[in-house]
């Protein structure tokens, strides 16, 4: 007798769960990012490449914005967003924070009939509630997993990667990154970022960036986006490679022609793995953003969010063994609008 109640309530939630896919799955796009990458030296030449890079992201709000990870699109020369029916378009970034490994996309068109799902309470996400992340694992474009909450983590910063992160056991794999971790309700309960894996595939060990941050980094508090990205660097990494700061700002990537770029700010050359995270070396090192350390995260936000456009940032830059101030006026943004709750603990 138990085996058949246990058998029917398992029944009745893949049921359950099945509704909430079909009513969710519209809202989740695939991600498309063609990237340039090249190889060589200046005695040998260079090759170019252009490689194709895949992820996901989810719609938020109905005028065409769709959060996703930092890192899908912090390097793409152009950015395609594919919606379930088929149909694609192009897509801009709006706002982009390295640190927490999340981005703010605006699609230039939004089929009818989409209903962007609503962001978890954070404050009702516990440990051992079933989730279900749904991406494009290995290019398998609108995949679902399903899984449960293995911990809410709320660790300051040691490492390279975000301190607030959800970990799920729901199957992750390249192509996950900045698809959605739903609950069964259907509301977004956080962005999938990394997974920790030895074979490059899921291994249990998944991590997303949690609706409270995605609501505060990307709709509250949003960081002017200057086309750059950037990688905190805390104070052990800071000791690894000798740099007599607590804390840095790392310059990986700097968008063409982007306010960044214009102002002279240099990205990285060289790809190497850091405490097992893939890092760009060789671009500038921040150490003040504008009165402020860069290792000061909220007193860096508090100030970037006083500015206007056309105001200056001013950085303090350390580049080949030398400091320089490099200034980078701040670009007119598009209008974000506000969400509904997705309060904090």
């Amino acid at each position: 007798m138990l085996c058949l109640f246990a058998a029917a309530a398992s029944a009745q939630g893949s049921r359950a769960l099945d509704a909430v896919f079909e009513k969710v799955d519209p809202a989740v796009v695939m991600v498309r990012v063609p990237v340039k990458h090249s190889e060589g030296d200046e005695t040998n030449g260079f090759r170019l490449e252009v490689l194709i890079g895949y992820g996901a992201g989810v719609l938020l709000h109905e005028g065409g914005f769709v959060a996703t990870a930092a890192h899908v699109v912090d390097q793409a020369e152009l950015i395609e967003v594919h919606w379930k029916d088929g149909t694609k378009c192009l897509a801009t970034i709006v706002t982009l924070s390295r640190t927490e490994d999340l981005a703010l996309l605006k699609a230039e068109t939004v089929p009818k009939g989409i209903v962007p799902p609503k962001l978890a309470d954070i404050g009702t996400v516990k440990v051992g509630q079933p989730v279900f992340a749904v991406g494009r694992p290995r290019g398998y474009a609108h995949s679902m997993s399903a899984g449960i909450i293995s911990s809410v983590r709320n660790d300051p910063a040691q490492g390279l990667r975000p301190g607030h992160v959800i970990q799920t056991d729901a199957a992750m794999n390249p192509g996950n990154s900045g698809g959605p971790l739903f609950n069964e309700k259907g509301e977004v309960v956080g962005i999938a970022s990394f997974i920790f894996s030895k074979s490059g595939g899921s291994e249990g060990l998944g991590f997303a960036i949690p609706s409270h941050i995605i609501k505060k980094r990307l709709f509250e508090k949003p960081l002017p986006y200057l086309g750059v990205g950037l990688r905190i660097l805390p104070q052990p990494v800071m000791e690894l490679f000798n740099w007599p700061y607590p804390g840095a700002l790392l310059v990986e990537t700097v968008r063409p022609d982007s306010p960044a770029a214009r102002a002279g700010l240099q990205g990285g050359v060289v790809d190497v793995m850091v405490a097992e995270t893939p890092v760009k070396l060789g671009g500038d090192l921040i150490l003040k953003v504008g009165p402020h350390d860069a290792w000061k995260t909220d007193d860096i936000g508090a100030y970037l969010a006083t500015l206007k456009p056309g105001d200056a940032i001013e950085y303090r830059v350390l580049r080949k063994g030398q400091l320089i101030d490099v200034s980078v006026p701040v670009p007119p943004r598009e209008a974000i609008p506000a969400l509904g709750p997705a309060k904090k603990k």
